[in-house]
């Protein structure tokens, strides 16, 4: 994902409604100690602005109370706060995501569950993003959805030189996941599959029904019940691996690259969002 500064305050109206299975991700680094600071994000239903009249999804981190305040705002009256523990740190870059379900908001900073906030308006009046705060954007992005898995799917347009793979989710009470990038002829150009009894990431390939050499080594960047991302760059010689934005490993290709056309997705893994970019 490419890292860009965002104007602040910034507010935006989504092309689209939220729905449910859809993740909001906002990352970014805030400045460092400021005196009574506060960082807010609205998710509203009329405009973005402080001074929307209806906000169902207020998140208000005051660094000056060191604590963080959810709520929402429905026709000018606010409703209960809730307070969950603080996740933040002046001075320190973030990741928060907010997850939308039928019944509530998932709110995870860094990858670590916060709270769940349960809706009191609907969520398919949420129309605009509000941020606001000492802190420099890098990204806002929001997509996905509820993702079966196993999972296939076909990508459109292949994944030629220069495109890339995003793949987040997080890894549930399992031994192990995979990620099967598929040619058209069935093949397994990469096959990358973290294993966690092992702590050991395999990469391999799959070739006429032939399993080739494997390739292990490198750390073990994932956590059981900890969201991740994944990137993979299709370069010339080689897929490039990123893992939370930091490079991981590189595998050199086998087979065409050109010819992947599919991806298949195993193991116990909440998968959350899927995408070429």
């Amino acid at each position: 994902m490419d890292v860009r500064n965002w104007p602040v305050p910034h507010n935006a109206r989504m092309d689209r409604s939220f729905e449910p299975g859809q993740t909001l991700s906002v990352r970014g680094k805030f400045f460092p100690e400021i005196e009574e600071s506060q960082f807010v994000l609205n998710l509203a239903a009329a405009g973005g602005g402080p001074d929307a009249p209806s906000i169902p999804f207020h998140f208000n981190v005051r660094f000056d109370e060191k604590r963080i305040i959810i709520n929402d705002k429905n026709h000018g009256e606010w409703g209960k706060e809730q307070k969950p523990k603080m996740a933040f740190k002046q001075g320190e870059d973030f990741d928060l995501r907010i997850r939308a379900h039928n019944d509530k908001f998932e709110i995870t900073v860094d990858g670590k569950h916060v709270c769940d906030f349960e809706h009191r308006q609907p969520l398919g009046s949420v129309n605009h993003v509000y941020i606001d705060g000492p802190v420099m954007l890098f990204s806002v992005v929001w997509g996905g959805k509820y993702y079966p898995v196993p999972y296939e799917a076909q990508l459109q347009g292949g994944i030629g030189s220069g495109r890339k793979l995003f793949v987040s989710g997080v890894p549930e009470k399992a031994d192990s996941f995979a990620i099967n990038l598929i040619t058209s002829s069935g093949d397994i150009a990469l096959h990358f599959n973290p294993r966690f009894k092992d702590k050991k990431v395999v990469r391999n390939s799959k070739q006429g029904g032939e399993w080739q050499n494997e390739e292990r080594e490198g750390g073990f960047p994932f956590k059981k019940d900890i969201a991740f991302d994944l990137l993979f760059v299709n370069e010339p010689y080689a897929f490039q691996i990123f893992v939370n934005n930091e490079r991981f490993c590189t595998f050199a290709h086998r087979m065409d690259p050109n010819m992947v056309t599919g991806i298949e997705v195993s193991g116990e893994l909440d998968l959350q969002g899927v995408h070429v970019m």
